[in-house]
């Protein structure tokens, strides 16, 4: 499994997880 599937798995659940969360705050 190559590491940009990971992590857009990871993304994915993150996205599913934190609904009311904008993901632009993890990049902070």
């Amino acid at each position: 499994m190559k590491l940009s599937k990971i992590l857009k798995s990871m993304f994915d659940n993150y996205c599913k997880t934190f609904k009311d969360v904008p993901p632009g705050n993890m990049f902070r």
